[in-house]
């Protein structure tokens, strides 16, 4: 992370491969808790290892990283342990990407200090120990930027859409900066990435009855305030306002979210980098594209973790820009950054969450046993419980209901907060427990 003074070369990258590795595993140590859509990914890659491979391809979740889940709990690896494995892996992979992606737009020193700070980054360690497939999306895009050739980069393009439904961008941009290529580089480009994604379509169209690019496309049109479309492009072409009013108010949330995952130590390193040096441009508007177009649909903080990469280089530039100004006292302020940036990245945010969760499974597996169906919005708490997560559409306890009655789920949880008048509880769901100092009430569902 040197904002200043001199380094051998092939020593930063070494050294951020070292760091990364020791502070990923010390996050993972510290037994972070699951992100809800964790337990999914994981019976996903179950269901692999029992050979349903047809269901996962056309599942809701994308299939790459419950596969290669699969691959590492295939060794033996406990599954939630291979899940963290996975991510952490392709966060450590995803580091001679940063440098060369780096080293392309703004030069050796700015490579060197974009992957010292991709090694400790918060938002980069944090996701390497999480069961979610974005570090995974984050490594192949990277790869995608810096391929050169058009065979290669499709693969890469079709497997960032195996790993992430918005990955699909990369085709369309693809074909874009192959534009002054010739004829046989965009048939290769194109003809690699369709062939990649051709599994995944393939089988969406046997289990959906349509051709969609994600099961997801049907919530998503729904949000859009289009009643009864099924897809995207079904939606666009019946009410166009609402699908851009959508997007419109995605884009401002989503950069928001950037920005956020980024972080305030980076933010004016940023700032002057993308003054500084134009060269590094060209990854910042592949990121802004991911904003603007399908992530403003469905704006979250951890779809902005795969662009954090993207952002480093403009901040490495920024980085040695303050360097210089700051002169003698650089050494003390590259100590510093970095110290500040360990401390966020193992830092336990909402410690409760994780003491909550941990309780509620307790009670559940204590009182009722393994293998309970537990309807809940958050499958976490079926997963510590050894239970079979059931999850409603909304928090409306109707809906809730109507689905542990549909499976013949003994068990809900919901919270009191959610339970609003004139709202009761019927005569066959009686509330048990209040775990959680309140925050949570669970109800026994039948006789």
């Amino acid at each position: 992370m040197p904002l200043g003074g001199k380094l051998r070369p092939g020593g930063p990258l070494a050294a951020a491969l070292a760091a990364g590795l020791v502070v990923r595993v010390a996050r993972l140590l510290r037994d972070p808790l699951m992100h809800p859509d964790g337990p999914a990914y994981l019976e996903l890659a179950r269901a692999l290892l029992r050979g349903k491979v047809l269901a996962v391809l056309g599942g809701y979740y994308s299939p790459l990283y419950p596969a290669a889940v699969a691959g590492l709990a295939a060794t033996g690896l406990r599954l939630e342990l291979a899940g963290r494995a996975t991510a952490l892996l392709a966060g450590l992979a995803a580091l001679p990407l940063v440098h060369a992606l780096a080293r392309r737009c703004a030069g050796e020193r700015a490579a060197d200090a974009a992957v010292l700070v991709a090694a400790v980054h918060p938002a980069l360690v944090k996701a390497s120990a999480q069961v979610l497939p974005e570090t995974l999306a984050g490594a192949l895009l990277l790869a995608w930027l810096v391929a050169r050739r058009a065979a290669i980069a499709g693969a890469l393009a079709g497997g960032a859409y195996l790993a992430r439904p918005e990955g699909v961008l990369l085709l369309p941009l693809g074909l874009w900066r192959l534009r002054r290529a010739h004829l046989r580089a965009l048939v290769l480009y194109a003809g690699a990435a369709v062939a990649v994604m051709a599994p995944a379509l393939l089988a969406l169209r046997a289990e959906t009855g349509h051709w969609q690019l994600s099961p997801r496309e049907a919530r998503l049109a729904l949000l859009t305030g289009v009643p009864g479309a099924t897809t995207l492009a079904e939606a666009a072409l019946r009410n166009p306002a609402a699908l851009l009013a959508r997007m419109a108010e995605g884009v401002a949330r989503q950069v928001l979210y950037d920005a956020t995952a980024l972080g305030p130590l980076c933010a004016i390193p940023f700032l002057l980098g993308v003054g500084a040096a134009r060269e590094t441009r060209g990854p910042l508007a592949v990121a802004a594209w991911f904003t603007a177009l399908p992530l403003a649909l469905n704006p979250s903080p951890r779809y902005a973790v795969p662009l954090v990469p993207l952002l480093l280089p403009a901040t490495a530039a920024g980085l040695l820009a303050l360097g210089e100004r700051l002169g003698r006292h650089a050494r003390v302020a590259t100590a510093a950054l970095g110290v500040a940036l360990v401390v966020q990245a193992l830092w336990v945010s909402h410690p409760f969450d994780a003491a909550c969760s941990r309780e509620v499974s307790r009670l559940v597996l204590e009182r009722y046993g393994p293998g309970q169906a537990l309807v809940a919005v958050d499958g976490r708490f079926a997963y510590g419980a050894r239970g079979r997560a059931l999850v409603p559409p909304t928090t409306d306890p109707d809906d809730a209901l109507a689905l542990a009655r549909r499976s013949g789920a003994r068990l809900w949880l919901t919270r009191p907060a959610w339970i609003r008048p004139p709202w009761t509880p019927p005569a066959d769901a009686r509330a048990v427990a209040h775990p959680c100092g309140g925050t949570f009430v669970l109800f026994e569902v039948g006789g």
